[in-house]
């Protein structure tokens, strides 16, 4: 796990020299996706190794540098969520491009957009391309094949029926905004965004993206604890959701989906100063094993004045800071014995937060 650099980013290796990547994280200092410069590090063949690329939701922290990545891994399918039509969505992004100051999200799904038509060009079949409609409790991916040394399967377990109507909502609103030449803002709770559950082997593990919490049971986590079709079993790694914030804090998460004393991970998020203090002590209350990807205020750019920080991003200008390295945890674990305990290593400034109050 990636962060903060600008965004987040997970990449998973899934047995037998296969690996997914979710989301993106570019690397301020080279200004690549770290994604790209790990897996190339490790000697990965990227385009025939990678099997999925997953934008969890379309908001900038989550998805620049994405179109490069899907680029590269040539053999990945690239999941998107479902509650976005892909239709619909191409127009918001074909719309804001001509119209709109652009935005990080727009500038890579029209990147991504490019690749997909490249590769139906070529006569590739849509199933073999994408985009794979992400909803609840489908399965993204199976390698189940007799060769395999440990079975590998990705399910999304949301975005829930409910939220079908908000998202609906969500590009209506983007559509008109861009139409007045201003930027879509965010509308309401996340609920939009793809919960991802790993098996491999004998583990599992929960990767929760962006998703809040709100009441009810036909949205956000409760539609996923609720549900009697989602793949059963606890999982032991939690990639922690929308930055340890309060409002992606659901207690029933921690008691049905997990088991006992997981690994949480967590990036930080720099503008909105998360995790905060009162975040870190309700997640050690769940678990002793808590780990940070790196300490937000070193990954911080300066902020001027409001009316600079405005003109800056209808410029779209993009700055990036000259020094530092992305922080990233890395976990390790024999899918074939869920018994034993992971090995973790800490890189950049990532570090276990101390639940001792330190």
């Amino acid at each position: 796990m990636f962060g903060p650099g600008i965004g987040e980013c997970v990449v998973v290796h899934i047995g037998d020299g296969d690996w997914i990547v979710v989301d993106s994280c570019i690397d301020r200092r080279s200004g690549r996706p770290v994604a790209l410069d790990y897996l190339r590090s490790l000697e990965v063949d990227v385009a025939s190794r990678v099997k999925l690329v997953v934008a969890t939701h379309w908001h900038d922290d989550h998805i620049q540098g994405l179109a490069e990545i899907l680029n590269a891994a040539e053999s990945a399918k690239f999941v998107n969520s479902a509650a976005h039509a892909f239709q619909d969505l191409r127009r918001v992004i074909a719309l804001g491009t001509e119209t709109a100051p652009v935005s990080s999200a727009t500038k890579e799904y029209n990147g991504i957009v490019g690749v997909l038509e490249q590769r139906r060009r070529r006569g590739e079949r849509w199933d073999a391309v994408g985009p794979i409609p992400a909803l609840a409790n489908r399965k993204l991916l199976a390698l189940t094949g007799a060769e395999r040394s440990v079975y590998a399967e990705i399910f999304a377990l949301s975005p829930a029926d409910g939220v079908f109507n908000l998202a609906a909502a969500e590009l209506r609103n983007a559509l008109s905004t861009i139409e007045q030449r201003r930027r879509p803002s965010r509308q309401g709770p996340n609920q939009l965004c793809i919960v991802l559950w790993l098996r491999v082997g004998a583990l599992n593990a929960l990767l929760g993206a962006d998703l809040e919490h709100i009441s009810g049971t036909t949205e956000g986590w409760r539609a996923i604890i609720s549900s009697a079709e989602r793949p059963q079993g606890r999982a032991g790694f939690f990639k922690v959701p929308h930055h340890g914030s309060e409002n992606a804090d659901c207690p029933e998460c921690w008691t049905d989906l997990l088991l006992e004393q997981p690994v949480a991970i967590l990036t930080p998020h720099s503008p909105s100063s998360l995790p905060r203090p009162g975040d870190i002590a309700r997640l050690c209350a769940r678990t002793r094993r808590v780990f940070l990807t790196s300490d937000s205020a070193r990954y911080g750019l300066p902020r001027r004045e409001n009316a600079v920080e405005k003109t800056l991003r209808e410029m779209a200008v993009r700055r990036r800071a000259l020094a530092g390295q992305i922080g990233h945890v890395r976990l390790r674990s024999d899918a074939r014995n869920v018994d034993e305990e992971p090995l973790i290593f800490l890189r950049n400034g990532a570090r276990r937060i101390s639940c001792d109050g330190g």
